[in-house]
Order: C-alpha cells, then structure tokens, then sequence
C-alpha cells in the first residue's frame, strides 16, 4: 500500500510539472505575441511627409532580421509612392530571403526600369535568378552590375560562384582575376580563385597559391617581459579573456564560444607584453619568406601595417567555421589554454587547426586538399591571411582558449 501511494503520489507531482511548464510555455507565447504586436504598433505612419524617415527605420529592421516590420514599412511606402526604386529593391531582397524569388523577380525588374544604373539592383535580380534557375539572365545581371560598378567586388563574387556550381571553373577564375584586376589586392576573389583552379584540373596553379608547406609557418616565443614561464603568462592571459568586458557568443565565425572585441585596446592587460612578441613574429616572417615576387604572400608584403588582435574561448563542440580575413595580409594565432584531447593520438585532429577548406558559400565541386596543424604552448602560427582555415570540432569540458591576431597593410612596399 504504501509503495502504491507512493507512486500515485509520484505521478501527481509528474502532472503538477507538467501543467506548470504548459503554464509557462503559454505566458512565454503570450508575452511573444504582445511583443510583436507592440512592435507592429510602433511601426511608422507612413506619410508623404515622413517617407525618408520610414525608409531608415525599414532598413534598420531589416538589418536586425525584423523582416514582417520592414515588409510592412515598405508596403506602406508603395502604396503611397508605387514608383519608389529603393522601397521595390528593399522588398525584393525580403522576399527573397524568404524563398519567394518570383516576387523578388518582379520588383526589382520594376525598380530597374525605374532606375537603370543601380549596380545593387542588379546584382540583387541576379541573385533571385540563380534561386529560380535562370543561369543566363542572372550572369547577364551581375555582368551589368559590374559594368555599372565595377570596383563593387559582390557581383563579382556572386557570378564567379554561379560559373563554379554550375560547371564553368575556368569562367570563374576569369571573373576573380577580372575583380583583382579592378580593385587591386582583394583576398576574397584571391581565395575563391585558388579553389577554384582545382574545379578546373589546374592543381599545380592551385597549390601555388595554397602552399602550405612554405607560407604557412611556425614560430616558438620565450615569455613576455613580466613574465617568467609561458605558463605564467599563458594562465595570466587566459583569466584576461575569459573576464573581457566584451566576450560574447555568436559572434564572427565562433561556433560553441565566445570571442572578445579589439585586444589592443583598454583593459589591454598582459596583452601589452604580448604585442611585442607578435611584431617579432612578423618580421621574422617577413625575412623567411620565398624569394618569389609574383606570389600573392610575397607582392603584398606591406612595410606598415596594423596589428588587431582578439580572443576566443571554445567550449564543447566549439569550433571555427571556415573563413578567411580579407582586411589582413598576414594572420596567426597562440594558444593560452588547450583540452587534453588535442596531445591524445587517438583523438587527432580534434581542436586542430585546419587548411584548405573553403566556407559552403562558395560552391567548388572538387576535392579538397586539408592540412591539419596540432596547438601547443608557446608557439604561433603565421599564414596568408586569404588562406581558407577554421578549426577542427572537440568534445571535452576543458576550454579551448586562443588569441588571434591580424595584420592590415597601411603602406605597400613601393606603395602607398
């Protein structure tokens, strides 16, 4: 009897926490929809009077992802001005984004015939035309966008990666080489273009500008002044990120962690100390590069630059999705905190740093040539800032901590 009240009393405590969460859950959907409903409310009175103002805050929604309220500014805007370009493009790019490509299709052709020389205009109906399968009539708009614009790299981008997912590598290679021929030393159409000499059978071209094995280097540091071991410091620098007033998640290419903002600046901390290893690093890179001009490492080395610099710390799962840095000329990175499973054979490559793989936004058709690197203490890597990297997923309750760090060309040898 006793171990039937006991169960019976165990089942009415289950449905008390399960009323109470249906609870919950309810004044949580409440409070979302009072929540939408005020913000449909403050939505703007569009009137011929304030249609500047509307249009600003229609675009401000619409860059913090508040896609009903912009839609809604903007159909506003239409109906009292149906001729209004930036209104028709704005709403092209919602419906767009949310797979409705046909209706994009229509506004913007309607803004184009409206405004013909908007670049963004056309670089837009391109990119609703790949969404319907239109490959001719989207080439043929990002064509125009670059003849309107052409130091505007993304139409460059966009129709050199409509050539590679639908077969025509060396088409795109001609688009990449046309954009850095335009705009000068641009690492995005520089990257895109590397992988994109494997989609064309030209593997040698490809590995020369993805040389691993003589751009992507290592270098071993002593400990900053002020600090007696790497361990001191690594332990110093570490509690220095994890209580940075700007760590946050969600942020750059961080995927289970969290990143700070600018390093350099107040509360700079250990990293004062740290600034001037780094610049040693650079230099000693610079004197040990090939003696090769016309690679892209070599041509862009800059003689002043600016160092920026940021931490990240990495939980279970973290990792860095694919990418490249394209204000940099030359990146690297130092770790200060590493799970145990990174020195554990068995575990490889997990938390390693990885080469060679592009981010899913471009879409070569090839296989990829990686290259794993395994963190240690005391040591920085140095590599090519247009090299595609990220980091390899873990599974451990330890933390993962790096510092990261960039340097941006100010002055070009031979160039300002």
């Amino acid at each position: 009897m006793k171990r039937l009240a006991m169960k019976k009393r165990d089942q009415q405590r289950a449905q008390q926490q399960a009323a109470r969460k249906e609870k919950i859950r309810k004044q949580k959907a409440q409070q979302k929809t009072h929540s939408a409903a005020k913000r449909t409310a403050a939505v703007i009175n569009v009137t011929p009077e304030n249609v500047a103002q509307a249009m600003t805050e229609a675009v401000r929604r619409h860059h913090a992802d508040d896609f009903g309220t912009a839609s809604q500014i903007y159909r506003q805007v239409l109906k009292l001005f149906p001729d209004h370009p930036d209104a028709l493009s704005s709403l092209a790019m919602i419906e767009s984004q949310k797979g409705r490509p046909a209706r994009a299709i229509k506004l913007l052709q309607k803004a184009i015939s409206l405004v013909d020389d908007n670049a963004g205009y056309y670089m837009n109906l391109g990119s609703a035309l790949t969404q319907t399968g239109e490959i001719d009539d989207a080439a043929a708009a990002y064509t125009r966008a670059i003849e309107l614009a052409p130091t505007y790299p993304d139409p460059y981008y966009n129709l050199g990666d409509l050539f590679l997912g639908t077969g025509r590598p060396n088409d795109a290679i001609a688009v990449f080489d046309a954009c850095m021929a335009a705009i000068g030393r641009e690492f995005h159409a520089l990257a895109y273009k590397a992988h994109a000499l494997d989609d064309a059978g030209r593997n040698e071209e490809a590995r020369y500008l993805l040389n691993f094995d003589d751009y992507v280097k290592t270098y071993k540091f002593e400990p900053p002044e002020g600090f007696e071991t790497i361990e001191s410091f690594n332990a110093a620098m570490s509690k220095h990120i994890r209580n940075h007033p700007t760590l946050q998640g969600n942020v750059m290419s961080t995927e289970h962690g969290k990143h700070t903002a600018e390093l350099l600046r107040e509360p700079v901390g250990p990293m004062a100390a740290m600034e001037q290893r780094i610049q040693e690093a650079i230099h000693w890179y610079i004197k040990t590069l090939p003696d090769d001009p016309g690679h892209p490492a070599v041509k862009w080395v800059p003689s002043a630059w600016k160092l920026t610099s940021w931490g990240v710390v990495m939980f279970d799962k973290g990792h860095e999705r694919a990418h490249i840095h394209p204000n940099g000329w030359l990146s690297g990175v130092f770790y200060l905190n590493l799970p145990e499973l990174i020195h554990d054979p068995d575990k490889s490559p997990e938390g390693w740093l990885e080469f060679g793989r592009p981010s899913p936004d471009i879409h070569v058709q090839s296989a990829l040539t990686l290259r794993h690197y395994q963190p240690d203490y005391g040591q920085m890597f140095l590599f090519p800032s247009y090299f595609y990297h990220g980091t390899i997923p873990f599974r451990s309750s330890q933390r993962r901590i790096c510092i990261a760090f960039d340097v941006e060309p100010l002055v070009f040898r031979g160039k300002v």
